[in-house]
């Protein structure tokens, strides 16, 4: 009896705990505030409930436990690197934010591990607080083989109810003062449910300029074109909005665009196909252009600032000296563009030696001088999607007949994308990416002598259009910027540097950003893009550059696992649950210190007096 009733006041429990008082706990716990977590629920931001639950854990440590907080979205300013007390994490928990970024439940894992491994305390565990979206899971092992007690402390997931934006396309298009541009929305229904009346709005720099509505069946994407323009040149932003639903962040999709004011071109004149070229830029120089054409030949470039031009065009591929050579390379490396034409006198050794690096264009035979005007060549096909010919209405979809009576034999390297393509398969346009800038080659000659191009109509506006585009900085809106990446911009800024760039935040907060020259391209990096919106980047007061940012697609999808998906998912034996409806504190108690055994003791002592009380009725008298 003295036996069983010492035990059942000692509180024996089962395996899962420890004989008893509480005994110390190191605990993790992994809070998931990306953008996914900012959405509605029954209760409010669903951010906010994973707050309060993560306040109700807190309470249920003494003083001799130790905690840390790990946010899957976090910076070097907002972490804990040690363990503290619940006053302490406590404090810290009020002031963490939701993000705007994809969660990273990897790095924030991989943390976790480290932390438990440095743990002082026997009993460990580690907390997921999180909305459990497929699209968040990571691809490696996880958490497979931690050593702590892994608590799942479940949210109020609800079905899902979000439309979203998932891009925004301006199909490679010149956009240009006065003219209509198009702009498509891909918009997505991520829930099972259709949406009807969805208000879809087009606003550019500031204004509401366009509105209509669509309808969505369920799980269905749909394109929304509209048609606008802008009357006047430099930077422009805007964004599509949605009608408001239970997730905000996807409900709005930013964009940007820059028209030159004015473009500066040099020709470079290896044959006089360069004054043709600025003859039909500039047939009058009374008129104001949207570009200004310097022409100089290769002896002429003394004192010249390649710089200062937005496109060189090298005419009939001139012979250049060593330093004008440098310049050039440094000049499309940091952005610019180069417009190379074949000539007549084209020497293919000295192009293969020196332009086929730019250009991805390799000469194996040159035009032949004995040629005959009994048969010619002619224009085949176009890249129909392409800027510089969507907005020509060919007749049959095919490019006039111009003739040319003799071409070169070339070939061209697996990075050269083919743009328009002479009869027997010769690509004739041609456009390569280097570094920064874009180099544009066309692999035919342009004398009258060789070929009907320049006194064909096609020739003017075909000019026209390839410095275009040429001139134009199609990357700034056809590059998909979201908030999870590092934002690198190249800069076409020249100048001296005795200051550093200012870039301001869509909430107008600024940050000092100091530029990198890499291989003569002047890059900023910025860290803390981290809200969607319109990025301007400034020095000394004056604009030079300006991006939109926005929410991932990929974190507006909040299709999410149940418990045991999720335990699979992260590689996880036991995944132990801490309902949302249910005291954590009750929970918890049965999961630290396993299932109490004083209570069967305290019966063994009962049954034990008992037995004593008959034993004693039923034994004689002491004196007999």
């Amino acid at each position: 009896i003295i036996l069983t009733v010492v035990l059942a006041f000692a509180r024996p429990t089962t395996e899962g705990g420890n004989i008893g008082s509480h005994a110390s706990v190191s605990a993790v716990i992994v809070i998931d505030n990306s953008a996914s977590m900012n959405r509605y629920v029954a209760d409010g931001i669903l951010f906010d409930q994973a707050k309060k639950r993560a306040g109700k854990l807190l309470e249920t440590f003494n003083e001799s436990d130790e905690i840390v907080i790990i946010p899957t979205i976090f910076s070097s300013d907002v972490l804990l690197d040690d363990f503290s007390s619940s006053a302490v994490v406590s404090g810290f928990l009020n002031q963490l934010s939701v993000s705007s970024q994809q969660a990273d439940l990897e790095i924030a894992f991989n943390k976790a591990i480290e932390m438990i491994s440095m743990a002082d305390n026997l009993n460990k565990e580690l907390y997921l607080i999180t909305d459990q979206q497929t699209q968040s899971m990571p691809d490696s092992v996880a958490l497979e083989g931690i050593d702590a007690n892994i608590y799942l402390v479940e949210l109020p997931l609800e079905e899902i109810d979000n439309c979203g934006i998932t891009e925004i396309d301006f199909a490679g298009q010149l956009i240009l003062p006065g003219h209509d541009f198009n702009l498509s929305a891909n918009l997505k229904n991520y829930s099972a449910d259709a949406k009807s009346n969805i208000i879809v709005s087009l606003f550019v720099d500031g204004n509401r300029v366009a509105q209509t509505d669509v309808n969505l069946e369920g799980g269905s994407e749909e394109l929304v074109r509209f048609t606008r323009s802008v009357s006047t040149t430099g930077f422009h932003s805007g964004y599509v909005e949605l009608s408001d639903d239970k997730f905000l962040p996807d409900n709005r999709y930013y964009f940007s665009f820059r028209i030159p004011e004015r473009s500066n071109l040099l020709i470079i004149d290896g044959d006089y196909t360069g004054q043709l070229i600025s003859l039909a830029l500039t047939p009058d120089p009374g008129i104001n252009q949207y570009w200004s054409v310097k022409l100089a030949s290769p002896a002429q470039l003394s004192g010249v600032k390649f710089w200062e031009y937005k496109v060189i065009i090298l005419a009939g591929s001139p012979k250049l000296g060593d330093t004008y050579l440098n310049r050039l390379k440094s000049f499309v490396n940091r952005g610019k563009a180069l417009f190379v034409t074949y000539g007549g006198q084209t020497d293919i050794g000295y192009f293969n030696q020196v332009y086929s690096e730019l250009t991805g264009v390799v000469y194996e035979k040159p035009i032949d001088e004995n040629f005959t005007q009994a048969g010619y060549y002619s224009l085949l096909s176009y890249n129909v999607e392409h800027p510089i010919f969507t907005v020509f209405n060919f007749e049959n979809s095919k490019p006039p007949e111009i003739k040319f009576w003799t071409l070169p034999q070339l070939n061209i390297k697996s990075d050269v994308t083919t743009l328009l393509r002479f009869t027997g398969d010769r690509p004739a346009l041609v456009e390569r990416k280097y570094n920064q800038g874009k180099v544009l080659t066309f692999t035919g000659p342009l004398a009258p002598r060789y070929s009907d191009m320049t006194s064909h109509a096609f020739f003017v506006p075909f000019m026209s259009r390839i410095i275009e585009y040429a001139a134009s900085d199609l990357t700034q809106y056809d590059l998909q910027l979201y908030t999870d990446y590092q934002i690198t911009r190249s800069l076409n800024y020249e100048g001296s540097l005795n200051n550093y760039f200012t870039v301001i935040k869509p909430d107008n907060s600024p940050l000092a950003v100091t530029p990198e020259d890499v291989g003569g391209a002047l890059l900023l990096k910025i860290d803390q893009a981290d809200i969607p919106g319109i990025y301007t980047i400034s020095l000394s007061g004056r604009e030079i550059d300006r991006f939109a940012l926005n929410v991932d697609p990929v974190e507006c999808d909040l299709t999410y696992l149940d418990a045991d998906r999720m335990a699979d998912a992260l590689r996880v034996k036991n995944l132990n649950q801490i309902e949302n409806k249910v005291s954590i504190e009750t929970v918890l108690a049965e999961f630290r210190f396993g299932r109490e055994l004083w209570s069967i003791f305290l019966w063994v002592a009962v049954f034990l007096i008992i037995v004593e009380i008959l034993l004693s009725r039923s034994s004689p008298p002491e004196e007999e």
